[in-house]
């Protein structure tokens, strides 16, 4: 699958949650809260999630494992370039 250049900004937005909550590097947020919350706060559709975890996991950004999404060194270095989320 290609990975198109809003594949990086739903990434982002992935990213954004786990920022929202306050989480480091090796915190795990489970994938159903994350998708709820992806969806719920309009961030893009189901195809966009997918699209986003793709580009995460292939950037190192993020792990899956369990049903369960571990945010990485790499992933949490990425996150602070994020504005604040409010």
């Amino acid at each position: 699958m290609t990975n198109l250049p809003a594949d990086g900004d739903y990434a982002r937005a992935v990213l954004s949650i786990f920022k929202a909550r306050s989480l480091r590097a090796r915190q795990s947020l489970s994938l159903s809260e994350v998708r709820a919350a992806f969806l719920l706060k309009n961030m893009g559709r189901d195809a966009d999630f997918e699209a986003a975890l793709q580009f995460a996991t292939s950037r190192g950004w993020l792990a899956i494992a369990l049903d369960w999404i571990r945010l990485t060194p790499p992933g949490a270095e990425e996150m602070q370039t994020l504005p604040a989320f409010g």
